[in-house]
């Protein structure tokens, strides 16, 4: 029998190294300054991937509930072959438990997901799920356990709740929702990420206000704001280093934003509300979506929504455009600004297969250096994308140009990857360091790379290796 599995196979110990360094908390009802980015995991190889968001609701019949925003990508499960069809089977175990840990929730779903034989194995389809389930007010944490049954592997994923008493005097903000719709014709499904592609029709934030206190008004105001970001390809590893006060160590300015759209609610009753706010046609960018809910006499209370808006078919690479653009790494200056200034798609994408077999000079080795090259730039897409596409990162330069390291040293806020060069006698390390590591407003990693004029010979050999085709052999 076949099987059939992802094809993204990067170093397991970086993968959970990131995964271990990645920081995200969420906002508490009292704004602690902390950004809500949505689910910070990242993919391991061989464990299927799931993403759990929660959010509280009170219904008009004053019912309280947990509601489960859960994503699976399909393309980290185990295919097989069963009656012209790849099927998967996975288990999820969900459990929503008290502050004292005792189970309010213990649910178990067998889930049989199936597609064409002919589907490509790096196709990005996720399956969304939505569960709703009448819980008690209080802290609560949802936990959802996925297992592939085919090859046995599990994921856990865990988030915090709170829920409020609809019968208290508390005035309240339920955490944000987020929702996204590719067609017109389209449900909206849970963004619960912080990344989301320009291929969507439109998005939506949805929370719920409860005012216990109806004598009192509660004043609602939601903001859209864009930041100023760093959005730039990475620089030569023998560059110069990047000052400290630069946006690209900085990578988001958050003190530099545009206001897009500001909306303010009276609330003259009691009871709770939810309300809605929608948008569409947002370009390329980093953006807040942010509620403060103001009552007299109390303290204010936010939520924030951090997020993304990347490149079309994010982290997929398939445009012309998205296959030009990471060529920056192997082309030099004017090269590259003469492939970028090609607006037709099909001349874009001939000067792009040009640049490929101008170079190597042999079709069928010419492919399948072409496929390495762009499975590295979307590897790199699924473990490093921060504020920008993680192929525009210091460490997805490395890990495209290089490959996974061989090993990697980490401390607080650095790391340190090695590989093995030229005659294999000696293992060269290649030092990052994160300059905002342990700043609990700034939400992301940015490593950076510590550049040397020492690295010139290095990455110009690297380069040469992938444009006459001997990578194929450096990579064995």
């Amino acid at each position: 029998m076949n099987t059939h599995t992802a094809s993204y196979h990067p170093l397991l110990a970086l993968s959970a190294l990131l995964s271990a360094l990645l920081f995200m908390s969420a906002c508490s009802s009292s704004y602690s300054g902390k950004a809500e980015i949505g689910s910070d995991e990242i993919v391991v190889p061989g464990q299927p991937f799931i993403t759990l968001n929660v959010s509280s609701n009170i219904t008009e019949d004053q019912q309280t509930q947990a509601i489960l925003f859960i994503s699976i990508e399909e393309g980290s499960l185990i295919y097989k072959n069963q009656q012209d069809s790849l099927v998967s089977r996975i288990e999820l175990q969900v459990e929503i438990l008290s502050e004292k840990g005792t189970p309010h929730v213990s649910d178990l779903y067998q889930l049989l997901l199936g597609k064409s034989p002919d589907s490509k194995y790096y196709d990005q389809n996720t399956t969304y799920r939505r569960i709703t389930y009448n819980v008690p007010p209080g802290d609560h944490t949802a936990k959802i356990t996925i297992t592939d049954l085919h090859s046995g592997q599990t994921t856990t994923r865990q988030r915090e709740l709170s829920i409020t008493d609809p019968d208290s005097d508390e005035t309240a903000l339920s955490q944000i929702r987020f929702f996204k719709k590719t067609t017109t014709t389209d449900p909206f499904v849970a963004v619960n990420g912080y990344n989301i592609n320009m291929g969507y029709d439109s998005l939506k934030f949805s929370f719920q206000v409860v005012n216990g206190n109806p004598e009192d008004p509660v004043e609602v105001e939601s903001r859209l704001m864009q930041f100023e970001a760093d959005l730039q390809p990475a620089r030569s590893m023998a560059g110069r280093q990047h000052r400290r006060s630069s946006l690209v160590s900085k990578g988001i300015d958050y003190t530099k934003f545009e206001v897009l759209q500001s909306t303010k609610r009276i609330l003259n009753t009691g009871g709770s509300v939810t309300i809605e706010n929608a948008f569409q046609d947002l370009p390329r960018g980093n953006y807040r979506f942010e509620v403060s809910a103001n009552q007299d006499g109390e303290k204010t209370l936010y939520e924030v929504r951090d997020f993304a808006v990347k490149s079309p078919n994010y982290p997929q690479i398939k445009s012309p455009v998205e296959l030009a653009r990471p060529l920056y790494y192997l082309m030099n200056e004017k090269e590259y600004q003469k492939l970028l200034s090609i607006t037709d798609p099909d001349s874009l994408k001939k000067a792009v297969d040009n640049f490929w077999l101008s170079n190597i000079k042999n079709a069928p080795k010419a492919r399948e250096i072409i496929k390495m090259y762009y499975e590295r730039v979307e590897q790199a897409n699924q473990q490093f994308s921060n504020f920008k596409e993680g192929w525009k990162t210091d460490p997805g330069m490395i890990f495209i140009l290089f490959g996974p390291p061989l090993y990697v040293d980490e401390g607080f806020g650095e790391m340190t990857w090695f590989y093995e060069f030229d005659t294999g006698t000696e293992n060269q390390g290649i030092y990052f360091e994160d300059p905002r590591f342990g700043n609990n407003k700034f939400p992301f990693h940015n490593f950076q790379l510590d550049r040397s004029s020492d690295f010139f010979g290095l990455q110009y050999r690297q380069i040469q290796s992938w444009k006459d085709g001997s990578i194929i052999y450096l990579s064995q």
